[in-house]
Order: C-alpha cells, then structure tokens, then sequence
C-alpha cells in the first residue's frame, strides 16, 4: 500500500471530510483502503455498492458477503447510511454515470458533506477518472491514487506465482520490468509469463516488458519505444553530445549522494530533419532508459474532463516508468492556441498545457524531457523559461565535416563501405542539406544503381542530391532568422561556425514561394478569434 496516499485519505477524514473522491481504475486497492480506513476510524461496518451487485458487506478482508443484487440506485445505498444510528463506511464503485446524469444522486453526495460528525458515516466515491461534477468540485476532495509501487508488484508477482505453483525468481528485475502496469495488468502479465514458460523470474522479463508496451500503446497518447539508434548514430552536434554524457552521470547513486537532483530535461530547437528526433532516441539508448514517446496531440478527447484525464494518466505513466526518457516530437503542435483556447475550447488546452509545464517545473522523479520543436513562433514563453528545461540547444544544418559523419553512418547502415565512396566530395556538394535530405540522397541513389545494375557509387549519390531541392532554399530566409534567434536565446549543439547558405537556385525562373515559406517566425501570433484584441 502506498503509505502517503493512504495518509493523505486517513488525514481527510480525521479532518472532517464525510466525502472523499478516490480516482482509480484499481477497485481491489481501494477496497484495501477503505478496509483499512474504517479500522482506523473505528467504523463498525464497511458497505460496497455498485450497478451489477447492489449494496454489499465488505469484511476484514476485504471480500464482499451477501448483498441485495439488482439494486442499481446508490440514493438507497446513501440513504440507508446516513439513517442508521450507528458509524460506518460506504463506498460507491464507479458510480460517475449516475452523478453526472442525474442531479439526485449528486444532491444526496452534498448532504452526505454536511452530516454531523457523531456517530461517523463515511463516503467514499470511487470512478476511473479525475473530474467530478461542478456541484462537487468544492466540496469534496479529489485523491488520485498513483500506479503500484514495486513492493505492491512484488505482492502481485508472488501472488500469481501461488496461484501456478510456482517459485519467484529474481524478483527485483521482474517487478523492475512491471513498473507503470497496474495491478490488473500486472497480474495478467506475470500469469500469461507463468503459462509460457512454467517458470516466474528473470526469463520472464522479456515477456513482461512486451505486454507493458501493449498496455502502453492501448492508451493511445503514450508509446513505448525500443530505442534502435546511439549517439555513435549521430553525426556532428558535439557540443550537445558532450553535454549529454555529463547530464547522464547525474542519474548515478554517487551523484545522489553528492546532492544532485535528476536532470529535468532538454529542449532541442531547429531545422526539420536535422536529428532533434535520433537525438531523442539515442539519449534513451545511451543511457538505457526506456522510452516513451508522448503524441500531445493525442491528449485531447471529446468527453468533458476526458483530456485532463489523459494528461495525467500519461505523466503517472512517466512516473512509475522511472528513470526514464519522455519524448515529446513537435511539442509546438500541441501547446498551439493557448491563447485564445478559453474562447475555441473552454480553456482545455490551457489547462492541459499548464498541468505538463508545472509537472515539468516540479517534478521529482528522474523522467528526463526531450522536447522537439520547428517552429519557435508557437511556443509559449512560459516553456522556454528556465526551469522547465536544464537547457535550450539549437540544430542548426550540418557543417561540412558532420555531412562526412552523416554520410558514413548511412552508408554502414546499407552494408556499404564508406571508404569506395568519395565523402569529402559529397559533402562539398551537399552543402545546406539537412541529415535527412543526405539519407535520402543516399536511398534515391540505390533505387537508380540497382535500376541500371549497378553497385552504388559515388556519381549516384552525387546525381540525387544535384536532384534534390533542399529546404535550406526553399525556407532560406526563415533559417536565416531562426539562426540570428538561436545565437542569442539558445546553446548551439555544435562547436563548428556555421556555414552561410548556399545560393538560391534557379530553375527556370522565378519559383513561386508558399506563403509559410517567407513567414517570418518571430511575428507574434493574432490574439483572439477573428482578429479580436
């Protein structure tokens, strides 16, 4: 049991909070709860209701006896509680339908707020999620119970290896493996190991790990990654490597012992396809922290309450993941429109966005952010002050001698060997090409090797990228000022100076130009909707 949540309700109570607002999907650890709580009031009994089951007894236990099934209204099972002449405790089991489509129900949960301490009657409202009606908010105290620490997984593994006859093996890496699983999905996850491989320990991890990535995913706004790239992956940018090997020693038991707190995280600025996202990657690999890619997008949902829900769903994920690396790829495109969000949407993106940035600003637990973002004009300034981020780098275009990195690390991924090629050319040529516009030049040049016959060679690549129209010159203007931007407001991610724009290109005349092309990113966004001040 988690002693400080637990605290915190006992502490509730004691204060005189008739109501209490458990939010959980995990019935069976707030059934433990409220066992637990009405022994420590000295409460007589312990009622459960719910839809299927009716109002049922709950003893020491915590198993339910008797009941009176079929009574789907949770007015009686109030009713019943708050006329008995003696204390007790009731607690109602997802009983959100009811409070948020019925206004009985929720008037009889305020009453309940107002009832007289002696004798001691008890409410506990247990729902999935976080919200509860308005009628509520200020009244009754909302507990969010956090995901299963590792000593509850424990109990969870060696409950599941009884169950299968089994022994517990080395149960440290086991439980390590569960970590950010509920209970439910905990215990589903060792007994689907158990059934496999007729054993409980160490070689259960893998399997494990693999139904915690489908948990994971069933979310929808997390995604569990396995990092497949290092930073030996990634060419140039020495300067943020450097800084990045001294930030993971901070993660070690010595630098606790020296009094360092966790890193908070990294925000990485720049040019579309110049490694922001590898970076992210190669951060969780070097460090071997697992990965979790966090789609803000995705955060946002149609049910009243629902994207404040999700949001901090996502970061108690982070949380009991723990050390971990939190990817967020494109961050701009999901604090968009905060703000004129209180008009468009109620003020959802506002609140959402202001509960990651002060979980950013606040958080303890070692879950390292690394932030991507293209386009600096939609970030809010409250996320690029200090605090949220250790620091702020830029990526700027690769240099000449990071293109020959860049070059024969693409190279070695396609089984080729870099020294049949000429590198130093190539990369003279490819000057204003991003890391992935030198990928793909690389690509193009096999799909026309491999049509004529032939083995790759150092003319093919040339002919794709002579091809290829960069983005350099297609948003030359937009880099140039980003680049004037980053040399006063942001850490430069390689040593190198970097190297001028290559002249625009002329191809057949004058090339029309999109209107977000020539947008200057530093013009401050329309306030309001419809031009409104």
């Amino acid at each position: 049991m988690e002693c400080s949540t637990y605290e915190d309700l006992l502490t509730l109570a004691k204060a005189g909070a008739n109501v209490i607002h458990i939010a959980s999907y995990e019935w069976q650890r707030v059934r433990a709860y409220a066992v637990a709580l009405a022994r420590d009031l000295d409460l007589k009994t312990v009622r459960v209701w719910s839809t299927s089951r009716g109002l049922q007894t709950c003893d020491e236990g915590g198993s339910l006896v008797g009941g009176e099934e079929g009574n789907a209204d949770p007015i009686a099972a109030m009713k019943e509680l708050a006329e008995r002449g003696e204390g007790g405790l009731l607690l109602l089991e997802d009983v959100h339908p009811h409070l948020r489509d019925h206004h009985e129900p929720t008037r009889w949960v305020r009453e309940f707020c107002r009832l007289p301490s002696e004798p001691r009657r008890q409410l506990l409202v247990s729902t999935p999620f976080t919200s509860l009606p308005p009628e509520l908010a200020k009244e009754v105290p909302t507990l969010e119970l956090p995901l299963p620490d590792v000593k509850e997984l424990e109990v969870v593994a060696r409950e599941v290896a009884g169950a299968h006859g089994l022994p517990l093996e080395s149960a440290p890496e086991l439980i390590d493996a569960a970590r950010g699983l509920t209970v439910m999905e905990a215990r589903l996850a060792f007994a689907q190991a158990a059934l496999r491989l007729g054993r409980l320990g160490a070689a259960a991890v893998p399997l494990v790990a693999r139904e915690k990535e489908r948990v994971i995913r069933q979310s929808r706004v997390l995604e569990y990654f396995e990092p497949d790239a290092g930073l030996q992956d990634v060419g140039g940018l020495d300067q943020l490597k450097q800084w990045l090997d001294r930030r993971g020693k901070a993660f070690t038991a010595g630098a606790r012992r020296y009094g360092l707190e966790p890193p908070k995280g990294v925000l990485l600025l720049g040019v579309q396809g110049c490694g922001k996202s590898l970076v992210a990657k190669a951060i969780a690999s070097a460090w071997q922290f697992p990965l979790l890619r966090f789609d803000l997008g995705k955060v946002f949902g149609g049910v009243v309450g629902e994207s404040e829900s999700n949001i901090r769903s996502a970061l108690q994920v982070a949380r009991a993941l723990a050390p971990c690396v939190l990817w967020i790829d494109e961050i701009e495109k999901g604090v968009a429109g905060m703000g004129s969000s209180d008009r468009s949407d109620a003020g959802t993106t506002a609140r959402v966005v202001g509960t990651l940035l002060t979980w950013m600003q606040e958080k303890k637990e070692p879950v390292f952010v690394v932030a991507t973002a293209n386009r600096i004009d939609m970030l809010p300034p409250e996320l690029l002050r200090k605090g949220r981020f250790d620091e702020i780098f830029f990526v700027d275009l690769p240099t000449q001698r990071a293109r020959v990195e860049i070059l024969d690390i693409h190279l070695k991924k396609k089984q080729l060997r870099p020294g049949d090629f000429e590198l130093d050319k190539l990369a003279a040529v490819s000057a204003g090409y991003s890391g992935a516009e030198l990928e793909e030049a690389i690509r193009e040049g096999m799909f026309e090797a491999f049509a004529d016959g032939k083995s790759l060679t150092t003319e093919h690549v040339q002919a794709a990228l002579r091809a290829t129209f960069p983005l350099s010159q297609t948003m030359r203007e937009t880099i140039e000022q980003l680049r004037t931007w980053a040399s006063v407001r942001a850490r430069l991610a390689t040593s190198e100076k970097p190297e001028p724009l290559p002249p625009a290109a002329s191809r057949g005349g004058e090339v029309p130009r999109l209107a977000q092309e020539s947008r200057n990113p530093f013009i401050p966004p329309r306030r309001g909707v419809d031009g409104d001040p």
